[in-house]
This record gives structure tokens, sequence and C-alpha cells, in this order.
């Protein structure tokens, strides 16, 4: 078992064999299938593809597909549990699951393997990031590359006793299913640009720049203006063509506004006047209050 543990715990590289290790015997039926394949023409269709299926699972268990397996729970006797994850790849071609899911320098998928104790690899088309080298293996006909075929997928497998095996498959799918989301700003996509953060602080800000400028608003005019905009245009007469509408005056003459110092000089006079007469009038009574 601890020999299965510092497995699962590496990360393959970019062209390296991320397969089980597969002993002469299996080895040696690999060929077979690959001899018998190549005499086969195209009129036996479906003996080539149960040749490629025999070949897959053959690359994928290690051992050559014989007896059916039964798990013996009696001695607790290790079993091989493997199991292959869809990723919705065709659905949101332009979503990076493949980024996502290894995380900043690989350590979301390291952590991922240490919690699960089960060995989680990433196949398929674009699985690998040097895309010419990826071609040059999808065409060099081995057996081991023949998942580049395939659309994207995950598959996760584990060593270990019955119960122990299924409940850590059980697990990992659980806890992949976060990294399948394709959202860049759940927790999982923010705990990564923390951890990117202070692994790489500009590679960060990029990242968090991109981000917000897919989801801020745009700052052009919306597609309703422009509607608007068109349809006032294709109903705006020609100024070319003389226009037809009648024009009436109106029938209340205008009023000319006053300015508004002549209006104050014609209040301040009107005052002026009024104080002259109250002093004459002043005058007049206290000349007749002497007389008397």
């Amino acid at each position: 078992m601890s020999e299965h543990s510092d497995e699962v715990n590496q990360i393959p590289k970019d062209g390296e064999v991320d397969g089980p290790r597969i002993n002469n015997f299996a080895q040696k039926f690999l060929d077979e299938l690959n001899e018998e394949r190549g005499r086969l023409s195209s009129e036996f269709p479906i003996c080539a593809l149960l040749i490629e299926e025999a070949i897959e699972r053959v690359c994928t268990t290690g051992r050559i597909p014989g007896k059916e397996y039964y798990a013996d729970v009696y001695k607790q006797k290790p079993i091989k549990l493997a199991q292959k994850v869809f990723v919705p790849i065709k659905q949101y071609p332009k979503f990076n699951f493949t980024g996502k899911i290894l995380g900043p320098k690989g350590n979301s998928l390291r952590r991922l393997q240490e919690e699960t104790q089960c060995r989680i690899v990433i196949k398929g088309r674009n699985s690998i990031r040097d895309r010419v080298k990826e071609e040059e293996m999808r065409n060099s006909g081995d057996p081991r590359h023949a998942h580049l075929n395939k659309d994207l997928f995950v598959e996760i497998s584990t060593v270990a006793t019955p119960a122990e095996s299924y409940a850590r498959v059980a697990y990992a799918l659980a806890e992949i299913r976060k990294y399948l989301v394709p959202d860049k700003n759940d927790d999982v996509a923010q705990e990564q640009l923390r951890e990117l953060m202070e692994i790489d602080p500009k590679s960060a800000k990029q990242f968090s720049k991109s981000v917000y400028d897919q989801k801020a608003a745009p700052t052009g005019p919306s597609k309703y203006l422009n509607f608007v905009k068109q349809y006032a245009y294709q109903m705006e007469p020609n100024k070319d063509e003389e226009s037809e509408e009648e024009y009436y005056e109106a029938r209340i003459p205008k009023r000319a506004m006053v300015p508004a110092y002549e209006y104050t000089k014609g209040k301040k006079f009107f005052f002026l006047f009024n104080l002259k007469c109250y002093i004459c009038t002043y005058i007049i009574i206290k000349r007749n209050d002497n007389y008397t």
C-alpha cells in the first residue's frame, strides 16, 4: 500500500506514460491485438471496435481481459478500481476545465489526489498542453495513447480493499464535481486565485482582470438604443422633398420681454415720486397747524 500511495501523489507530465504497468503477458496480448487490427479490412467495423475496446481495457487495468474477477472480501485482497468521468466540454467549449482541475502549478489536483487517495488523470483530446506533441502521440498508433482520440475525460483509479476502493472512488467523484462547474467566480476559483496571488502576483492580477472584463457591463450604447436610432433614421423624411405641412400663426400675440434693469428703474422712480408726495403733504399739514 505504501507503493500505491507514492504513485498516487505523482502528477504525470506531458508525454509521460500515465497508465498502469503492463506485464509481459499483457504486452504480448496487445501486440497480437494490434496485428489482428492491421489485418482487418473495412468490411468488419464491429470486430475493429471490439479490438479497440480490448486494447483500451488492457491499457486501463494492465491486465488481460479474461475471466470475471470477484472481490474477495473474506481475505480482503486489494483490487484496482477505475472510473471514467465525463467532462462537459461540448456544452461549454470555451471553458478551461483542464486548468481548473490542475490549479496553480498543479496544486489543486495534487491535493485532490492526496485527500481522496486516488489517482486522478486527465485524458482525451486537448489534455496535453503541447498540441504538436499531442498530435504526434495520437498518430503514433501506440495503444497507450489511444485515449487522445476521444473527448476530454477524467480517469479516477485506486488500489485498496474492495470496500475501501469503492469508498475512495465515491469520495473522489463527489469532490471532482466541484472542479467541473463552469464558473470562474465560485469558491474553488476564488481559492485558486488567492493561491496564485501568493505564488505569482502578476499572473493573478492578469487573471482577475480578464474575469472582471468578461463580467463587466459594456460601456457602449445598448442594443435597444441602437435599434431606436436606426428606426428613427428610417422614418426621417428626406430633406430634399418639400414638406406639405401647413404652419399657423398663433392668435395671441407674443408679449415683449421687459429687461430686468428697466423694471427696477421704473420701480425706483415710483418710489421717489411717492416719497415727494408724502413730504409735501407733511409740510402742508404743519403749516396749517402753525396758522391755527
